[in-house]
């Protein structure tokens, strides 16, 4: 009897505790609330297209009502030095919404590093991270990114 209580109080403090393993398609960081990014395993897929508004500065805009202005999205972060205008960070076009890019995740750093990053509009106009992003960070300096932890 001693030993069937000790298994069951085994099983429940590992199950409790967080150290049953998660099915691989499953990462720590990301969830259905995280934004501008999927993790492909050795790769992250970064996204810009998908919301319905986005913010420049303190104004919101109406995503659908400005596309035809979009000539052109860069990803910028502190794996590029924040450059907005860097070619190999050009986001390719997939459909009339949607822009992507695919990078190595040693590209942009090491195993369980966060990563900090925007997306810049035309060179120019920096998109401030929605609000219901979960993968957001406000920094010393008052700025807001979004993330993706490696």
């Amino acid at each position: 009897m001693h030993k069937i209580i000790s298994t069951i109080t085994l099983i429940l403090v590992i199950t409790l505790s967080g150290f049953t393993k998660k099915p691989d398609n499953v990462k720590f960081f990301q969830n259905n609330m995280s934004f501008g990014y999927i993790d492909k395993g050795d790769s992250i897929e970064f996204r810009f297209g998908e919301q319905k508004t986005i913010k420049v500065g303190i104004m919101e805009f109406d995503l659908d009502k400005r596309r035809n202005e979009i000539k052109q999205v860069n990803l910028a972060g502190d794996f590029n030095g924040w450059s907005p205008n860097n070619a190999q960070f050009i986001m390719k076009k997939k459909d009339d919404k949607l822009y992507t890019l695919v990078l190595s995740k040693k590209s942009i750093g090491k195993k369980e590093e966060i990563r900090k990053f925007k997306f810049v509009l035309n060179n120019v106009y920096w998109i401030e991270p929605p609000k219901e992003a979960m993968n957001k960070i406000t920094g010393s300096d008052r700025n807001t990114n979004l993330y993706v932890k490696l």
